[in-house]
């Protein structure tokens, strides 16, 4: 009995093991027709510069190996692709740009089917002033290609290379969101592939139940090809601002922020004013946009409130691609391509602002505690205005109370250390008044380190529709990233 139960136990692990053998060929077969054939369009693990030239890891602490990254020219490529990964069981996930704080573009995991979508990059215009862009854009792309298009705009962040097909998939937030809103929020419809495979068009009135999940959490429910959004005209003049308070002394910082903070979370502030603080060692940069006139933005009286400032700079009258691309270039000196880091925020509500003490005591933490880190700063980005417009259930986005997110980076030439993670875990702490529960998180600041339900800080009071239609349109997680969310265990 004992050798006929040994004998059953070598047939099946052979089983196993024969099936293994036979699956990743046969899936790398299929990916290679999904993309006519052409090997230059679907490359995979072991193959020559793999990592190099096709992973690219954003985030280098999480180096994974996928299966294989097919680059499709359109939905019907992306589609049949999508069909290859759920027939042989692989957990699939599209890149657009790659920024993602676990790099779940590239599937978050090793083994996964990635698709890039570079190649579906096309911006049109229509004369309501729709646009339709391909979800392989990056920012700067799409804000050349609306500009070439008849001067048009729309919200949406301020790093170039961050790619629109994850950006406007979680939220889609920028300077200009304070006068317009999210990128989710002027997204009028979209193409979108499904686990099955099908390709449907999504909007308030077409499956809207896909549409309100994807403006928030997009990533765990299909793959767009395409998005849709109203566009405006460009800002006749723009002024661009930035201020540094320079110091040793924390208390001096402190104060100059206090004062920053009192005037950017009045709930009246013009929305046509917008600024991110950037705090350092040593020091606070205020910096940000006015869209309007210099008479305009003098009125506000903005910087001659702010305590302690040793340098100023301000540009009047800039063309709206003036502004843009003094914006991304000061994007691109601050984030790499690829480095070692950490990241840990908090978004801030209206009804949840820190008191004096708070702040004063986050910025002792920060100018005299072990970062760990060979650099660091510290986020402020201002929102409000027309981002709180909309109901926290309008979309799956559900930070409609919001004052500003404050994000903490610790930059380590290796292997983030504890001290970098302690670092940053406790200047948010602190910043929180030591009540990280009532506070949630951004989805597109992705942390492995939240204790308890991330699904819960990302999504808040909106995770249980996301988990109702997750189970009805992805009941095998196909589309599956650590902290995504999840189908209902039935």
């Amino acid at each position: 009995m004992a050798r006929s139960h040994r004998s059953l136990a070598t047939y099946l692990a052979w089983c196993l093991a024969t099936a293994n053998v036979f699956a990743a060929p046969s899936l790398k077969s299929c990916l290679l027709a999904s993309v006519n054939g052409q090997t230059e369009r679907a490359r995979f693990s072991g193959d020559t510069g793999f990592q190099s030239d096709h992973v690219r890891p954003y985030k280098l602490n999480f180096p994974y190996d996928p299966f294989a990254i097919v680059y499709p020219i359109d939905a019907s490529e992306v589609s049949s692709v999508v069909v290859c990964a759920s027939k042989y069981s692989r957990k699939i996930q599209a890149r657009s740009g790659g920024h993602d704080y676990t790099n779940k573009g590239i599937g978050g995991n090793d083994g996964a089917v990635v698709v890039d979508l570079k190649h579906i990059n096309d911006v049109q215009v229509e004369s309501t002033g729709v646009a339709k862009a391909g979800a392989g854009n990056r920012l700067k792309d799409v804000c050349e290609k609306l500009h070439s298009a008849g001067k048009r705009y729309m919200p949406h962040g301020s790093s170039p290379t961050v790619g629109i097909g994850g950006h406007a998939t979680v939220g889609g937030l920028g300077l200009h969101s304070r006068l317009l809103g999210t990128s989710i929020d002027v997204m009028t419809s979209a193409e979108i592939v499904l686990a099955n495979g099908t390709v449907v068009t999504v909007s308030k009135t077409q499956h809207p139940d896909i549409f309100w999940a994807l403006r928030g959490a997009g990533a765990s429910f299909g793959i767009v090809t395409n998005f849709y959004f109203q566009t405006y005209s460009e800002p006749a003049e723009v002024v661009n601002f930035a201020f540094t308070v320079s110091s040793e002394d924390p208390a001096q910082l402190s104060n100059a922020f206090k004062a920053y903070h009192e005037i950017t979370t009045d709930k009246l502030l013009d929305p046509r004013f917008s600024s991110v603080a950037i705090i350092g060692k040593g020091s606070v940069i205020i910096s940000g946009v006015f869209l309007g006139t210099e008479a305009g933005y003098k009125a506000l009286n903005f910087d001659s409130r702010i305590p302690g400032i040793t340098e100023r700079n301000i540009v009047a009258g800039l063309s709206w691609m003036g502004h843009m691309n003094r914006t991304f270039d000061s994007i691109s000196n601050i984030f790499p391509d690829q480095s070692y880091f950490y990241a840990k925020d908090t978004a801030i509500g209206y009804s949840s602002l820190p008191s004096n003490d708070s702040i004063d005591s986050v910025f002792e933490h920060l100018q005299n505690s072990d970062s760990g880190s060979k650099s660091w700063f510290v986020l402020v980005d201002l929102y409000g205005g027309a981002v709180n417009d909309v109901s926290s259930d309008a979309t799956a986005f559900p930070h409609r109370n919001l004052a500003y997110f404050f994000a903490l980076y610790a930059q380590t030439e290796s292997e983030t250390s504890q001290t970098a993670h302690e670092f940053a875990d406790k200047a948010v702490l602190i910043y929180q008044g030591s009540q990280p529960e009532k506070y949630l998180s951004y989805a597109g600041y992705t942390n492995l380190r939240i204790k308890g339900s991330a699904q819960r800080k990302y999504w808040g009071s909106n995770l249980a529709r996301l988990e109702k239609i997750k189970s009805q349109v992805d009941p095998k997680d196909i589309f599956s990233t650590p902290q995504g969310v999840k189908p209902l265990v039935k």
